[in-house]
């Protein structure tokens, strides 16, 4: 028998059951994550309503962390002109970085580099030059003759090298676009897609900041050579640290552009403007939607 007024003690059972604590639990962290991504989400980051006066056919606005602020037929392959040079510079820089050649290394031209077509620098048969000054050719004055230089230094033929940026294309995720040459001339097989342009830019900013070193600069004088960047924005409006001109025939008039102001940055894609100083102007536009006023 038990002792005389002595009382079992029962266990303490919570009202709470285990099903129930472990959805708090989960909406408690669901929430912490949204608030963390609502505070990481910069107050910018939205929609703009391209200008009704646009006359570019294909058209990309990204934000620098890459979502999509406008767009227009971005999909839609299209002659890229000289933009290609955005991939070919690409492998050149990986080439520096892998130790490949050297920005000091020199490179004798020949006459088929020095009458390569499409738009030249000026170099001339025998000249010696650095793979510097044939960056900032090829970057500032979009030279096809500084690349085909460059492409020399790289691969045993540009058939060769153009194989390489197809492969690169793969890797880098440009499922619109194909390559048929290194410079950017009309092909019916070489194209690429305003989407994939905008992702190349930003691979190129990302991957080679050093990109930048010469495409923000309106002009640049190396070992004796002079070099004036085609692009009319830069050194205009100081957002504006450059990135591609393009023209051709049949890809028209064509712009990238990379800008910045404060903490915040953006991608601008036009393929296919009327006219060179439209295309300028359509993207001074963008970048004043964009950042919400002139720079």
């Amino acid at each position: 028998m038990g002792r005389a007024g002595t009382k079992k003690k029962k266990t303490a059972r919570s009202s709470t059951k285990p099903g129930r604590a472990v959805t708090a639990a989960v909406l408690v962290c669901l929430c912490a994550a949204l608030a963390l991504a609502l505070a990481v989400i910069r107050p910018w980051q939205r929609r703009i309503r391209p200008p009704e006066d646009l006359t570019a056919t294909s058209l990309l606005v990204l934000d620098g962390g890459g979502g999509i602020m406008a767009q227009v037929e971005a999909d839609t392959p299209r002659s890229p002109s000289s933009l290609t040079k955005m991939l070919t510079l690409y492998l050149i820089f990986d080439d520096l970085d892998a130790g490949k050649f050297t920005l000091e290394d020199t490179v004798t031209v020949t006459g088929e580099m020095a009458t390569a077509n499409g738009s030249k620098y000026g170099l001339r048969p025998g000249q010696v030059v650095t793979v510097e000054q044939l960056l900032a050719g090829a970057i500032l004055n979009s030279g096809c003759d500084c690349i085909q230089a460059l492409v020399s230094l790289s691969a045993d033929s540009e058939a060769a090298f153009v194989e390489r940026m197809n492969q690169a294309a793969e890797e880098l995720g440009l499922e619109g676009s194909h390559f048929s040459n290194a410079t950017g001339l009309d092909a019916a097989d070489h194209y690429m897609t305003a989407r994939d342009l905008g992702t190349l830019a930003r691979r190129l900013v990302e991957d080679h900041p050093e990109y930048l070193d010469y495409s923000s600069q309106a002009e640049l004088e190396i070992g004796g050579l002079e070099f004036r960047n085609l692009n009319r924005l830069v050194g205009a409006d100081p957002r504006v640290l450059g990135l591609k001109t393009g023209t051709t025939r049949i890809g028209g008039n064509n712009l990238v552009t990379y800008a910045r102001q404060g903490e915040e940055s953006c991608y601008i894609v036009l393929l296919d403007s009327v006219s060179e100083t439209r295309r300028f102007a359509e993207t001074q536009k963008l970048l004043d939607l964009v950042f919400g006023g002139e720079g």
